[in-house]
Order: C-alpha cells, then sequence, then structure tokens
C-alpha cells in the first residue's frame, strides 16, 4: 500500500490485474493547499493517444515512458507524471441527479481513469471560461465515486486547465456553481453534412454550437453511431466565442432554408448530448454557402464559400480524417421540391396514434434534422398515456409542413419499417 505522505498513487501489478473496469479501488484526493508549489518538471510533451475498444466504446490509452508533463493531443488532458506508467481514460455520462443536489452544473466532459501502473500526481482538466481579471474562482472540479460527488477545491486555474493534485484515479470533471456568472465561453460551430437518400429532397447540414472543451473524437463518435457513420464531419475554422443561455440565430446567402430560425445556446447539456442546433437544407447545384451565426445584431461566427470543402470525410468515428474533394457544379435555380411521404401521415393518421412504437430512437432523429427541438420532445414526454404522447408528437409534425412529414416518415422507415410496410400495404 502507498504512504499517507506521498504525493502519487502508486499501483501494484497485481492490483492492476484484479482492475477488470475501467476504475480503480482505491480513489483519493491530495489536499490541494498542502501543494503550494510545483517541483521542476521538464517541458511540456504532447502525445496522440492510442485508441482502442472499451464494451463498443472509444477509449483512450497512454503508455508514459518517464517522468514530465505529458498533453493528451485529443482531449487536451494534461497528467503530471511521476515516472513510467500507462493511463486508460475515456469520457462518461454525469449524473444530472448528483449535480442538481449539489446545485451545480457541468464545465467540462466527465472523464473516467483507470491507473494500471506506476505514479500520476497532478491532473489539468482543460475548461473553455474566459474570466475576466483572469479569475475563474467559481470552477471546481468533481471527484465522483459511486452515488457520491466531492468538490475538489483546484490547486491553480492557468488561462486553459483547472489543475489538481491527485492520489490516484477515479471520475473527473469541471463543474460550477449553478448561480455561477455569465460570461463568454470559447465555443466552437461544427458542421455535419448528412445526404438525402431520396433525389426530391435536398441533403441537410447539421450545425452545433458546443464549448471549447468538450471532445470533438467524442462528438463525431456519438454522431457516427447515431446516424450509421452517414454524415460526414466538415473541417473548418469552428472557433468562436458564445454566451451561455444568449439566443443566436443563423442566417445564409439565401439560397438554403434554416431551421429554426433561432436557438439559445444550452451548453450545460452539451457534453454529453451533441444534437444539432440549427438544420441548414442545401438545394442542388448550388455552388457556395455562406453561414453567418449572430447574437441579435452581433457577429458571432461566419463563413464563406462553404460547399468547396465539403467532402471531407471519415474512415471511422475515432480513428481520424481524409480528405476528398469532388468538384461542384454550377448553381442553377432551385425547382419546387416534392415529397413522396407528405400523405402519409394524414392518410394513417389514426393508425399512427395508435400503433407509432417508442419514441425515445425517433427523437434524436427528428431533432438532427431540425423538425423538433428540446422544448417540444420535453412537451411530447410530459404527456400521460403512450396516446397522447403520439398525438402531440403528430401534431407538431403536421403544423410544421409537407418537409417535416416527410422526414418523420422517412425516419419511421428506418426505425419501424414494418409499421410503415404494413399501413403502405393496407393503403394499396
Amino acid at each position: 500500500m502507498e504512504e499517507e505522505s506521498q504525493d502519487c498513487v502508486r499501483v501494484s501489478d497485481s492490483s492492476a490485474e484484479a482492475m477488470e473496469e475501467l476504475s480503480i479501488t482505491e480513489c483519493r484526493v491530495v489536499d490541494q493547499s498542502l501543494c503550494t508549489t510545483d517541483p521542476p518538471m521538464r517541458s511540456l510533451e504532447n502525445f496522440e493517444a492510442e485508441i482502442y475498444d472499451h464494451e463498443g466504446k472509444g477509449a483512450y490509452r497512454f503508455q508514459c515512458p518517464s517522468a514530465g508533463l505529458f498533453q493528451c493531443s485529443i482531449t487536451g488532458l494534461v497528467f503530471k507524471m511521476e515516472g513510467e506508467v500507462e493511463v486508460l481514460y475515456r469520457t462518461v455520462p454525469w449524473g444530472r441527479r448528483l449535480l442538481a443536489q449539489s446545485v451545480k452544473r457541468p464545465a467540462g466532459p466527465l472523464f473516467k481513469f483507470r491507473c494500471l501502473k506506476g505514479s500520476v500526481c497532478q491532473l489539468h482538466l482543460p475548461h473553455c471560461e474566459i474570466c475576466p481579471g483572469g479569475g475563474c474562482d467559481f470552477l471546481s472540479v468533481a471527484h465522483v465515486t459511486d452515488d457520491i460527488i466531492e468538490l475538489i477545491p483546484p490547486h491553480k486555474i492557468t488561462e486553459t486547465h483547472v489543475i489538481i493534485n491527485i492520489y490516484g484515479f477515479c471520475d473527473y470533471g469541471l463543474i460550477k456553481d449553478k448561480d455561477s456568472p455569465v460570461f463568454p465561453i470559447k465555443a466552437q460551430v461544427l458542421l455535419f453534412y448528412h445526404p438525402s437518400d431520396d433525389p426530391e429532397l435536398e441533403p441537410v447540414l447539421h450545425v452545433l454550437l458546443l464549448p471549447r472543451n468538450v471532445v470533438l473524437m467524442k462528438v463525431q463518435e456519438e454522431r457516427a453511431r447515431r446516424n450509421g457513420m452517414r454524415e460526414t464531419f466538415i473541417e473548418t475554422t469552428s472557433d468562436c466565442e458564445l454566451t451561455p443561455d444568449q439566443i443566436y440565430s443563423l442566417s445564409t446567402d439565401g439560397y438554403h432554408k434554416v431551421t429554426p430560425k433561432n436557438k439559445k445556446f444550452d451548453n450545460d447539456k452539451d457534453y454529453e448530448n451533441y444534437t444539432t442546433t440549427f438544420a441548414v437544407f442545401l438545394p442542388a447545384k448550388v455552388q457556395k454557402a455562406e453561414l453567418t451565426l449572430k447574437k441579435k445584431k452581433n457577429i458571432a461566427w461566419s463563413i464563406l464559400d462553404l460547399l468547396s470543402s465539403l467532402f471531407v470525410n471519415h474512415e471511422y468515428p475515432w480513428k481520424g480524417f481524409y480528405r476528398y474533394h469532388a468538384p461542384v457544379p454550377a448553381a442553377t435555380p432551385a425547382k419546387p421540391y416534392t415529397f413522396p411521404g407528405r400523405d402519409f401521415i394524414p392518410k394513417h393518421r389514426m393508425a399512427l396514434e395508435t400503433r407509432m412504437g417508442l419514441l425515445q430512437p425517433i427523437f434524436p432523429r427528428l431533432q438532427d434534422h431540425g423538425v423538433l427541438i428540446h422544448e417540444e420532445r420535453e412537451e411530447v414526454d410530459s404527456k400521460s398515456t403512450k396516446t397522447l404522447q403520439n398525438q402531440a408528437l403528430l401534431d407538431m409534425v403536421v403544423r410544421k409542413g409537407a418537409r417535416a412529414q416527410e422526414h418523420l416518415y422517412q425516419v419511421l422507415k428506418e426505425v419501424d419499417p414494418c409499421l410503415v410496410e404494413d399501413l403502405e400495404e393496407q393503403a394499396v
């Protein structure tokens, strides 16, 4: 066992072999007041973590060769090592009930760690706050074990990271008070292109507004899992500053429809949701797409000539990206679109109210297409019976017109094909 006076936990090879989950049996943190100075250490070194599959989810492995400071190029985490060490880590969902009981909200991803051997004595968690006067004293670190959150005051806060001294590893993540001051944060605009299987339907550009310290690879992994690897991530200039809880609008050059027109930047939920903020419908053969994100009249982010860099595809959601370019045809006036599934919902409305199945796999797909917003989903969920929920969802979709009904039709074909086939066969 380690001695109480040590600055870092040391795990023996025999105990490491007993750890089958991505966790550690004994997790303690150092009293931050006991570490007022940092011992001399060589300069920061960047490393690219090895990606491996853990229970069907992407996780990261770092085999550290020596003492020093090492930064992960994927997550932004910095480890301070006393010697050779192997660390496994991944992101996990926040326990919203525990956060609510502590009157806290996330300020970064929650990381689960496992230290197989060696010693790690300091952890630097990336933050995205822009703190007036250089102070971010409203930030703290949550040390999560089972159903307990231990709040750790930082040892030090820099412009980019919150630093804590530790005895071992469990789950660590940045949090802040629910009523903490609202300042602009470092954020990013991410773009995902979703093609249409139907030539009569426009492809959709999904625009996500996210805090800068989300793990981009995790976003790509989750979007690929949800959409069956059909989306294309578009690499472009994404950095910006956004203010939490403020309303933003996305405008285009006039060739494209954007839905919704306005949306609140709700960054609290964006460390694991990764849902679409704005959906942009792209008419066929339009050469350019100019997007501008605004808060009232102030421009927060913009991009010109988007479509020339459209084709940036991925081989696998967490194994990097390769780029290819395709010629873009000249712009032509957009023709009116028809919707093959637009009659499906009115024709089968009564049957859908009683026979439509689980709505949970339907909701995220409709949100990704801009058909539903989070508040509308909550309204549907609030209904007391399954039939009332189905009726509420159908009412919302019908009110939004033919395009929304077509999206619901396509989603139902994907998640409940037997129901769609049966109803269409009855209509023949």
